[in-house]
């Protein structure tokens, strides 16, 4: 059985990629059971922008672990290769099913170079990396939280960041619930970024990447619900 850095390291596509047979089963399923029990749509640019292969940041915000999941089937047939937290590796049957849907840990609270460097090499292949900037679930409307990081690795990747907006995925397991809940649930894609802007030439990079970094997130929660 191959090691989880094999999948962690290696293409979703090409020379080298790991199998996508289980990914392309997942992404399936889900789509039918999302559309059956939360009544999924997606909206915005997303075939126009996704149908290249130019390498974008998925940045969006934060309420359910199923989260990863609407945006996965929200850019299929396309790839998405999300960071999640080092702590839901811990598990190994979870663990290598996330890896083999292209899930890669990030530690939580220190400077994970490892993490960073991988997602900047996924995103220089032409792939899709997700990354949710807040850090945590449930964090609605507070840019301030969002992690340096996504900066960084767009920086590294000279990669545009496309954000994303989820509603109703905050009902589906509310604080003080022993139960699951299918509300309707709605992803919109909203208009790229780039560090390339004008607006951030002239920083000192620390400000660059915090001011950026607030901005993907405001970009974020200024999608508006589509009608």
């Amino acid at each position: 059985m191959k090691p989880l850095e094999h999948f962690w390291d290696s293409p979703a596509e090409g020379a080298g990629h790991f199998p996508q047979r289980f990914a392309t089963f997942f992404a399936g399923l889900a789509r039918l059971f999302a559309r059956l029990l939360f009544r999924f749509r997606a909206y915005g640019r997303s075939s126009e922008l996704l149908a290249t292969q130019k390498n974008y940041i998925i940045c969006g915000n934060h309420h359910s672990y199923l989260d990863p999941v609407f945006a996965i089937i929200a850019v299929r047939p396309r790839p998405l290769r999300f960071l999640a937290k080092q702590e839901f590796f811990t598990n190994p049957a979870i663990a290598r099913l996330a890896s083999w849907e292209g899930a890669f840990p990030i530690r939580r609270g220190v400077a994970d170079t490892r993490a960073i460097r991988r997602a900047a090499a996924m995103l220089r292949r032409g792939e899709l990396v997700g990354i949710f900037p807040e850090g945590t679930r449930g964090r609605e409307g507070n840019p301030s939280q969002a992690h340096e990081g996504i900066a960084l690795i767009a920086a590294m990747a000279r990669a545009d960041v496309l954000p994303v907006r989820l509603w109703g995925t905050e009902k589906i397991s509310p604080p003080g619930s022993r139960r699951w809940h299918f509300p309707r649930v709605t992803l919109a894609f909203g208009e790229p970024l780039s560090l390339d802007d004008p607006r951030y030439q002239g920083l000192q990079k620390s400000e660059r990447y915090q001011r950026f970094a607030r901005d993907c997130m405001d970009a974020v929660y200024s999608i508006e619900p589509p009608r």
